[in-house]
């Protein structure tokens, strides 16, 4: 037994002064520490990639909405500014541009025109018709909303069956027939409510509801989202038809194609 122990230690103090040994372990030392901080790295990278990660769920706007108070302020800030598309749409040098762009917004030329021509009988911002016709539709001719009071709304502008009752299903269903209906209607509320932002509640909930001052929230939400898809608009087209003209260069929405 003392000679097996002398034996390794006298080994231990041979390896201990082995040149090639003591390379040994200082290059499995800096392995060790090399890899202790990577893994302490990777691991902070984790950590912030999954504090950082956006889940997609349904989301829930709750400062998105349109509070009574801000009426006014929306209302005066939308008056004061000069309707461009209009403007070019009456033109008939430059009319076929904004119908070509809003063909590409909705995906259908018959239901541009058909906003189009509505919308300039009636005297209404086309970024107004447009972004109030996407809110209630998205641009389909033929949707159809069930409401809890057994009505129904239908078509492009989502004409209720008891305001609208003289209209059939065919009626709703054709976009000139909607248009005309829905924008000569959002053109009485125009006039009554006296700006956009109550004339959009009173096409949703109603005149009296409104005049009344007990607007639904979710009226006040509808307006909110057909307020921020129309500024949506208004920037795409200034970007892509209104400066385009000025500088007189090739109409394209590359953004849409």
């Amino acid at each position: 037994m003392m000679t097996i122990c002398k034996d390794y230690s006298r080994k231990m103090k041979n390896a201990a002064i082995n040149p090639a040994f003591l390379r040994f372990l200082i290059c499995l030392f800096i392995f060790a520490l090399l890899t202790l901080t990577v893994t302490m790295k990777l691991q902070t990278l984790v950590q912030k990639t999954v504090t950082d990660e956006i889940i997609l769920e349904p989301v829930v706007e709750e400062d998105s909405s349109v509070n009574p108070d801000d009426f006014q302020r929306i209302a005066v800030n939308h008056a004061k500014k000069t309707d461009t598309g209009l403007l070019l749409y009456r033109d008939e040098a430059t009319r076929p541009n904004v119908v070509w762009f809003y063909t590409h917004i909705t995906g259908s030329e018959s239901v541009a025109n058909a906003i189009l021509e509505n919308a300039d009988k009636n005297d209404i911002p086309l970024s107004l018709a447009f972004a109030l016709a996407y809110v209630e539709s998205r641009y389909k001719t033929r949707a159809v909303n069930h409401n809890k009071n057994s009505t129904i709304d239908r078509g492009l502008f989502q004409l209720n069956s008891a305001s609208f009752s003289k209209l059939s299903d065919e009626d709703c269903f054709n976009p000139d027939v909607n248009a005309k209906h829905g924008l000569t209607h959002l053109r009485f509320c125009l006039d009554t409510a006296g700006n956009e932002v109550a004339a959009l509640a009173m096409y949703n909930a109603g005149t009296v509801k409104v005049k009344s001052g007990s607007t639904p929230q979710m009226t006040l939400d509808y307006v909110s989202k057909i307020m921020s898809y129309r500024d949506g608009l208004e920037s795409l087209f200034a970007q892509e038809i209104v400066a385009k003209h000025e500088t007189k260069q090739p109409v394209r929405l590359a953004a849409l194609n």
